[in-house]
């Protein structure tokens, strides 16, 4: 993979067709877009993975954006992949609302767009074809599960959240009180408070909430950076017995975390299955066919009890 002047661009093989299928012989091999909300993160690098393999079956053609968090560039990236005249975008949102003029556009120019992960709002909805990923609503469900089962229903938690306002941000926190409910859990939520997906900004976070906070029983860190920028607080702190730490993703030096059992818990996103669906999706609309409203990978609790079953799938 070279990146040149900000895009990075995969040529794939002119092979068609899945894994023991034949594909059409008049198949068109689609040109896709793809307009990451930030490339400089474990997750997107085991998506493109599955998206560079899976396009080198269908000779496919990826072209990527970074808009490194930055709502604007990515609506200006998402216009000029329309303009590039590209057969499908592919766009994982860096805020749901304003992504909606962009994503419209490409509507009207009868380019069809695909949510990756990070999904628009319900007005977005009627400019795109499919949503493809994990639920992060899910996600933030099992982790709230694991640390009511973790705390036997009674504790004090902490949240270090992702940017306020993105889907997962919002989702997974919504995913992880559900969970607390549905369990009757008498957990309380001492403060919820944003790293914007920072490793480094979670550590300064959580040496903040511990000292303001002396009876932590566990803390969730919206995805596993952050959980481990919150890991190494708390070990700071001389408290890594009293306080369970969990995230989302399930990256390596997360899944090696839980492991050693430093860390308490991840919930497993599959990310290379969201790059091969999503470039089987884009195959099937650049050929004419329907795709599902949803095409979901699916999220795996990991423990120290559960990941040896799960440590293969780490990345």
């Amino acid at each position: 993979m070279t990146i040149v002047s900000g895009v990075t661009k995969l040529s794939a093989a002119l092979a068609l067709g899945l894994a023991g299928l034949a594909a059409p012989a008049l198949a068109k091999a689609p040109s896709i877009c793809v307009v990451h909300n930030s490339a400089d993160h474990p997750s997107i690098t085991a998506l493109a993975k599955g998206m560079t393999d899976e396009a080198a079956i269908f000779g496919a053609e990826v072209t990527t954006f970074d808009p490194a968090l930055d709502p604007v560039k990515q609506v200006s990236m998402i216009e000029d992949c329309v303009a590039r005249k590209a057969d499908v975008v592919v766009v994982n949102a860096v805020d749901p609302a304003a992504v909606v003029p962009a994503i419209r556009k490409a509507k009207e120019a009868g380019v069809p767009v695909l949510m990756q992960n990070a999904d628009t709002n319900e007005e977005g909805h009627a400019f795109t074809e499919s949503f493809i990923g994990s639920q992060s609503y899910d996600q933030g469900y099992a982790v709230g599960q694991m640390i009511a089962k973790a705390l036997d229903n009674t504790g004090k938690v902490v949240v270090i959240t992702g940017k306020p306002g993105q889907t997962d941000t919002v989702n997974r926190t919504a995913g992880m009180e559900a969970a607390f409910k549905d369990a009757a859990a008498q957990i309380e939520v001492l403060a919820v408070q944003p790293a914007d997906w920072s490793k480094d900004k979670a550590l300064t976070v959580m040496q903040d909430l511990l000292t303001r906070h002396p009876d932590i029983s566990a803390v969730f860190g919206q995805d596993d950076p952050m959980a481990l920028g919150a890991l190494e607080a708390v070990k700071a702190n001389g408290r890594e017995k009293e306080i369970k730490v969990f995230g989302v993703n399930g990256n390596k030096e997360a899944c090696d975390a839980i492991k050693a059992g430093e860390m308490y818990g991840t919930a497993l996103q599959l990310s290379y299955l969201v790059g091969v669906y999503t470039v089987r999706a884009a195959y099937d609309l650049t050929n004419g066919r329907l795709v599902p409203d949803k095409i979901l990978a699916p999220t795996a609790p990991v423990t120290p009890e559960t990941i040896d079953d799960w440590a293969s799938q780490c990345w």
